[in-house]
């Protein structure tokens, strides 16, 4: 629950305990790793650098530090863990028939190394306190982000080299299609602490800051994305709330959305879905579009995606090959590209059936488990974080991309670790 609890809790104000046994050296190096994952909850809204240096820190300790009996079972026992495993090993099967280039390769296998997260912040952050301060963490970058948006926006933060916003774009570290999709999750968490908050002035502080996260996702920050994903996460908040009045709710709310914008042709939402109609009008199939028109490049890249699965349907054209696969397909008609903005149709072009397979897998492995998920914040972030990446991965290349493959890899770790009382088949003594 976001409530005063948690904020006391994570900042190590939590009521007095019972004394307890001396802690170990190897209890105060597992619990240094584990403040390693709580700040990269932080970092990765903010810095790829930092982001980086903490993943070899958790990764390095995780691996060196023993008890390698407690982390299989910890694997063995939790279906999204050994799903990020199989999809991993996927990537590895698909090293030795790619079409690719040695760099193309190398770099897939790279970036698909990240769901090792998975596993071990399952077993990390067993003892729900750690995943508090995860899931806190997250929030608080997101606040400072959000923050440091509103400033942009009302002119009185300049543009800089530090940060990557200016008053038309008014984001702070990411660029606006990662900004809008986090921002959209924080929003739904923010309304979620809200229902859970015990004290009124609580729920009136999380509905404020959630409100100000929608305001900033639709009013202010141009990422098409991000709308689609918050549209999706506050029908699924209503309907999880108000079951099929919840869904009527979201239709209306979502109808009046769209007479506001109509009648407000000078706004920002307004003149997004005007230059997405206009990519849409002006694309031709075959002809390479214009590399500023999103909608037309993702349409030409949906249509030679698919004919690279229609050529390679059982195995795909391996880890990394897509570049090349594409390439060959376009010849001199257009440029190579690396992935298609998709990341689902990537996972088919590349590993055929399988991928499909293994990623649908993954996904509706943790819909359903999200149900046994303690507590009431849990389940509900864990089908958020679903609908967010399910969406996202119809737009983008969510694996592909560091920022969100890291976070889904995050999340999922985090949130994952308390399926089946994970804590209680593990001796563990309180956190510190």
């Amino acid at each position: 629950m976001l409530d005063r609890r948690l904020v006391q809790r994570a900042a190590g104000f939590g009521q007095a305990v019972a004394p307890s046994a001396p802690v170990t050296p190897r209890e105060r190096a597992e619990n240094a790793v584990r403040w390693a994952a709580v700040l990269l909850g932080c970092s990765i809204p903010v810095s790829v650098a930092l982001d980086n240096a903490l993943l070899g820190l958790i990764l390095l300790f995780w691996i060196a530090g023993g008890g390698y009996r407690d982390k299989l079972a910890a694997v063995r026992g939790n279906p999204v863990a050994w799903l990020a495993l199989a999809l991993l090993a996927l990537f590895g099967a698909g090293s030795l028939y790619s079409g690719g280039t040695s760099k193309d390769v190398v770099d897939g296998l790279t970036k698909a190394l990240r769901l090792l997260l998975i596993p071990a912040l399952i077993f990390l952050l067993r003892d729900p306190v750690w995943r508090e301060r995860g899931i806190a963490a997250f929030l608080a970058s997101m606040l400072v982000t959000l923050v440091l948006s509103y400033l942009f926006w009302l002119g009185l933060l300049a543009p800089n080299g530090w940060l990557k916003g200016t008053q038309l774009d008014p984001v702070a570290f990411k660029a606006h299609i990662t900004h809008n999709v986090f921002m959209a999750f924080a929003a739904f968490l923010l309304a979620q602490a809200a229902v859970d908050a015990p004290t009124r002035r609580g729920r009136i502080t999380f509905a404020l800051l959630c409100a100000a996260a929608v305001a900033n996702v639709l009013l202010m920050v141009p990422g098409r994305t991000g709308i689609i994903v918050l549209l999706v996460l506050f029908t699924y908040f209503l309907c999880r709330r108000f079951g099929a009045k919840g869904f009527a709710t979201a239709g209306v709310a979502l109808a009046a959305l769209v007479v506001v914008v109509l009648a407000s042709p000078d706004s920002m939402l307004h003149r997004r879905i005007a230059l997405a109609d206009e990519e849409f009008v002006q694309w031709r199939a075959g002809v390479p579009p214009d590399r500023t028109s999103s909608v037309g490049l993702r349409l030409e890249l949906l249509r030679n995606t698919l004919e690279i699965i229609r050529r390679n349907p059982v195995l795909g054209v391996g880890t990394g090959g897509f570049g090349n696969a594409y390439a060959d397909l376009v010849g001199a008609k257009g440029a190579s590209e690396q992935n298609p903005h998709n990341e689902i149709l990537l996972m088919v072009a590349q590993f055929g059936v399988a991928g499909f397979v293994l990623l649908g897998g993954l996904f509706v492995t943790q819909w359903r488990l999200a149900a046994r998920l303690p507590g009431r914040l849990e389940p509900a972030a864990a089908r958020a974080l679903v609908l967010t990446i399910v969406v996202a991965s119809v737009l983008s290349s969510t694996l592909v991309d560091h920022t969100e493959g890291l976070f889904f890899a995050y999340m999922s770790g985090l949130l994952f670790a308390g399926y089946s009382a994970g804590a209680a088949r593990f001796a563990m003594g309180p956190a510190r």
